[in-house]
């Protein structure tokens, strides 16, 4: 076991971990006999929550994704279900089930597009957001709803355990639950960690302030509020003081709220280095590279991305369409390989946006393309395996 395993667990041992987040940390995927299995999930933070998970046999509170329902019924009386993935990995899994309507309302009204595109500054803010009758709706019967079943499967989940509950929630989709969790569980330990940009106290005043006032009011039940940067930290600080009317000390990153000090930190979070490692090496991998060399020419400029608007692909491909006129002796020697997943595509904004990757890619390999090379290859797939060897 990895040094940094030994000192997790040891540093957890008098806690329950319980990490809750929209995301479980398992997909399911074909298997050559087209039967269902479950895989590891991808994305940002199942990547950086995995090693904990697995180090503390930490409880993973997590929504139903589409197609699950066959395999939890292996599970029984709602306790955590033990899911192995393919590739070893294993994981306590308790599973949130909210009817269909209610989740659509959390997640593609809410969570997508509205509190993301204010956290990435991505609204026009002359002509959008549009907040009517059926934004209330989705907040107070699909957010707000959501967020109580992850509060009570979380308090379930602590109950069962002997230990002092943690509880690791994240990100935008769950902010209203340190609140719930603290109402039952007022000694619990709990830390919020956002995985995305904080934005400044003005862009927040986007939402009606009874959003933002219940948002502020579940974040600063917590504990410890994790951001990604100096500037996140700050920001948010900013917000508790100028949105809220809060005290906060800037300098020991502080707010202070209903009789408690609540730590905010800055905790950028990271890769699993010996899971990288030990994937960069295997024969899958091996097999993938061997395959990319066949092809590859003399540079590649490579990315593996969501298709999600605040990620840049399209700037990223006409500035690479500027590289190719203002320097045409790097036709033919230069590859952009942009290895592709197609996300949210119940949002409209994101349907339109895949359009236009996709587009914007024909365009430049049509003005450019010369006997068997083309400046863009364009790859729509989610392939761990594929995307670890073009890393190599």
């Amino acid at each position: 076991m990895l040094a940094i395993e030994q000192y997790t667990r040891r540093l957890l041992k008098d806690f329950h971990p319980i990490v809750a987040a929209n995301r479980p940390p398992v997909d399911l995927a074909p298997d050559p006999a087209e039967r269902e299995r479950f895989v590891r999930g991808s994305g940002g933070l199942v990547t950086g929550l995995s090693g904990l998970a697995q180090a503390t046999g930490a409880v993973w509170v997590a929504s139903v994704r589409d197609g699950f329902e066959g395999e939890l019924e292996l599970g029984n009386g709602g306790e955590p279900m033990m899911v192995e993935t393919t590739d070893g990995s294993r994981f306590q899994v308790s599973w949130v089930n909210p009817p269909r309507l209610v989740y659509d309302l959390y997640y593609n009204t809410i969570a997508n597009p509205l509190l993301w595109f204010v956290q990435h500054y991505l609204w026009n803010l002359a002509q959008a957001p549009v907040l009517d009758d059926s934004t209330h709706r989705a907040w107070t019967e699909g957010y707000r709803l959501v967020n109580q079943l992850f509060a009570q499967q979380i308090v379930r989940e602590a109950r069962r355990g002997r230990k002092r509950p943690l509880v690791l929630s994240h990100d935008y989709h769950l902010y209203l639950v340190p609140r719930l969790v603290r109402r039952e569980l007022p000694d619990a330990v709990i830390q919020h960690f956002v995985h995305i940009p904080w934005p400044t106290p003005q862009y927040w005043k986007v939402l009606p302030h009874y959003m933002r006032d219940e948002i502020m009011d579940g974040l600063l039940a917590a504990d410890i509020i994790g951001l990604q940067t100096h500037s996140d930290v700050r920001n948010f600080l900013l917000t508790c003081e100028e949105n809220m009317g809060l005290p906060v000390d800037l300098r020991q990153q502080t707010a202070f709220y209903r009789g408690r000090t609540v730590w905010v930190r800055r905790y950028p979070i990271s890769i699993d280095v010996r899971e990288f490692e030990r994937s960069a090496a295997s024969p899958a991998v091996e097999r993938a590279e061997r395959e990319v060399l066949r092809w590859r020419p003399e540079q590649l400029v490579y990315r593996v991305d969501r298709m999600d608007l605040s990620k840049n692909i399209i700037r990223g491909f006409i500035a690479y369409d500027r590289l190719l006129q203002a320097h045409p002796e790097w036709h033919r020697r230069v590859m952009f390989w942009a290895m592709l997943q197609k996300t949210r595509q119940n949002v409209p904004e994101y349907r339109e946006y895949a359009r236009q990757v996709v587009q914007t890619a024909r365009v430049i390999n049509g003005r450019f393309s010369a006997g068997d090379w083309q400046p863009i290859r364009l790859e729509l797939r989610d392939d761990m395996n594929r995307a670890v060897a073009g890393y190599k």
